[in-house]
């Protein structure tokens, strides 16, 4: 097979250009001919792997099963491609190299991974060539860079157009309008084993450091020569609030207080490079610690080798749905991971794992007393740390056996072709994640009235809707809604009706409606990006708040308590005011309000400024105008971070 693959690659760091690496890779040793096309090589030096000479031949390869990996790189950006407003044209050089690529040899499969150039890039070489695009996305770019006006329509016509759409929950692609024949299940990520396995040799710290300093002046940070006869503890990957790396340094040093020797070695960089080396300072870590620029996918196993127990963090991250493949990288090299509860909870193998026998747990790693603890062990029983890191390599290697990425996706472009060809496709529904029928479709849709029903309850009320609808009216949530309906009139029970009402509410959450698309999510032009000291209250007085049109707000009595989400703070449960936030990702989300929040929201119509906001507040509670002021701006800066509402400038 001939596959022209648009993708993050190397010297890209991250989870995305490492699986894109080892997918190309696998695939040219399946006997497939691979042709990367990247902007790689214009990465930024923050998130850029550093190679050594020998690097530069593991980028393309020749197979003896006669595949190949070819590498297309784009011209590197400078004044010939001047224009105002200036920007790298990324997107339109992607897609004229793709489209290139494709005619010149012939590719049968576009594949694209993460959007952003590159799935956008994907579509035009697909439209213009019509090779069938399969697109993958990440977390993201689908959880954070589709809910950006302009974003969301560009990936949202993607998915709708896509010959194979890669998906976790092939539900939300289906309420964005993607074809039911074009979802596919995302192939697991199947790690190179023959790389990552406890054979692999350590690198030699001490002379990579000294080799990686002479190479690049001014890419390390040390102290001087690292001492391998002390613990090292490692980490790598993106630095971050949310990935734990100051909690971690915090631990360190409260360890280097109590006098224990280490090394910290830390293969990381991102946009708060100088506050980590403050902190660094600040904890005395100074003397002990390196942070090294990334390394390339490829020596990644010798540097887990060669820490005595590697660290991963990640806490409160902002997509729930991210799911690194950091950890089976650590446990499958034998070296001991110190793991975030967060992380621990969405790993497959959760079951088999077993805190202090395979691994180090931290629920939380912003409790430095306990982050500290697990790093203690290790520091002070090396030996101990080295048997967990031996039994954590059971917890994947069964799992590992299973994920034969590569032949998944040699099924997956497969059956694109046949499709393509007018044949009938070979994959499942179940295999694409889908329900196997349309009861157990209903079933999961409506979730929240199922369990209210009961089994036997729900099963007869699906029976009477089947009987007078024997055919669905529609996609799956046009029936899920149809269904609602349907009960709506059978009953005049308070607690079903509020749930059939909270099930709605979720469905509209779950998929787009045509008449939606047709109108912006706001009336309004949002003016706060444009100001400044917005936050003023005299700057506030002018603008009006405006609620987004994908926001609703329901009054619930009589609810089950499973389904009642958090009362706020000094709410009584019972009675609950919620609000339902849909996002272009349909990633949207629902959440408790107190009563006062719920009128405030109501009365953001883009008709009200703030300053008669102000006043009608202080008439109707007796307060002070600035304390009035100061809380209705507390509660709308809230509002407008979450996205339900904007400011318009609404003076004549």
């Amino acid at each position: 097979m001939r596959i022209c693959a648009v993708i993050k690659y190397p010297p890209i760091q991250g989870g995305v250009s490492a699986q894109s690496y080892w997918l190309a890779r696998g695939l040219a040793e399946a006997g497939h001919t691979v042709d990367v096309v990247t902007n790689a090589h214009e990465v930024e030096d923050r998130f850029r792997i550093l190679f050594h000479p020998e690097d530069l031949a593991w980028l393309e390869t020749e197979t003896e099963a006669g595949g190949r990996v070819r590498l297309h790189q784009t011209e590197p950006f400078s004044p010939k491609f001047t224009h105002i407003p200036q920007s790298n044209p990324f997107v339109s050089k992607l897609a004229g190299m793709a489209t290139d690529v494709v005619r010149r040899h012939d590719s049968e499969v576009i594949f694209s991974y993460y959007l952003e150039p590159y799935g956008v890039a994907a579509h035009l070489a697909s439209l213009w060539t019509g090779v069938p695009h399969v697109v993958r996305h990440a977390g993201s770019d689908l959880g954070r860079l589709m809910d950006r006006i302009g974003n969301d329509t560009t990936y949202s016509e993607i998915f709708r157009r896509a010959d194979g759409v890669c998906v976790g929950n092939p539900y939300v692609f289906l309420g964005m309008g993607a074809k039911l024949e074009s979802i596919y299940r995302t192939p697991p990520f199947g790690l190179p084993t023959a790389h990552f396995s406890p054979q692999a040799e350590p690198l030699d710290l001490p002379v990579y450091i000294q080799d990686i300093a002479e190479r690049y002046p001014g890419a390390v940070t040390s102290p001087g020569p690292l001492d391998s006869t002390r613990p090292t503890i490692g980490i790598y990957g993106k630095m971050g609030e949310v990935k734990g790396s100051f909690d971690l340094l915090a631990a360190l040093g409260r360890l280097r207080q109590e006098g224990l020797e280490f090394n910290f070695v830390a293969v990381s960089r991102g946009h708060e490079m100088d506050r980590y080396r403050q902190s660094i300072r600040d904890h005395d870590l100074s003397e002990v610690t390196w942070i090294l620029p990334f390394m390339p996918h490829w020596r990644v196993p010798r540097f887990l080798r060669a820490c005595d127990a590697v660290c991963f963090l990640e806490r409160d991250f902002p997509i729930v749905f991210h799911t690194p493949t950091i950890p089976r990288e650590i446990l499958a090299c034998g070296t001991c991971m110190i793991l975030s509860g967060e992380i621990q909870r969405k790993q497959p193998y959760r079951e088999g794992m077993a805190d202090g026998e395979n691994f180090l747990l931290v629920d939380d790693p912003k409790v430095h007393d306990d982050l500290a603890a697990a790093l203690r062990k290790v520091i002070e029983d090396p030996q101990a740390a080295a048997e967990i890191g031996r039994r954590g390599v059971d917890l994947v290697a069964e799992l590992e056996e299973r994920h034969a990425g590569v032949a998944v996706f040699e099924t997956l472009f497969t059956d694109v072709l046949r499709r393509r060809a007018g044949e009938t496709t070979q994959v499942s529904r179940e295999d694409r994640g889908l329900a196997r029928d349309r009861a157990e479709e209903l079933r999961r849709l409506v979730y929240p009235l199922a369990s209210v029903l009961g089994d036997e309850h729900f099963k007869e009320a699906l029976d009477q809707y089947f009987d007078a609808t024997p055919e669905a009216p529609g996609g799956p949530f046009e029936d899920a809604l149809a269904l609602c309906a349907s009960l709506r009139g059978r009953t005049e029970n308070e607690m079903v009706l509020n749930t059939l009402r909270y099930a709605e509410r979720i469905l509209w959450l779950g998929h787009m409606r045509p008449d939606e698309l047709e109108q912006p999510r706001f009336d309004h032009q949002d003016v706060l990006p444009t100001l400044s000291n917005v936050w003023r209250l005299e700057n506030l007085s002018p603008l009006s708040p405006c609620l987004g049109r994908w926001v609703e707000i329901e009054r619930f009595q009589h609810l089950p308590e499973a389904l009642m989400p958090n009362a706020p703070e000094g709410e009584e449960s019972g009675e609950r005011w919620v609000v339902f936030h849909k996002l272009p990702s349909l990633n949207g989300h629902h959440f408790g309000i107190n009563a006062f929040a719920a009128g405030l929201l109501e009365r953001c119509d883009g008709e009200r400024n703030f300053a008669e906001l102000v006043r009608l507040y202080r008439d109707s509670s007796g307060q002070p105008p600035q304390s009035v002021a100061r809380s209705l701006a507390q509660a709308l800066r809230r509002f407008y971070r979450a996205g339900l509402i904007i400011f318009a400038d609404r003076r004549p």
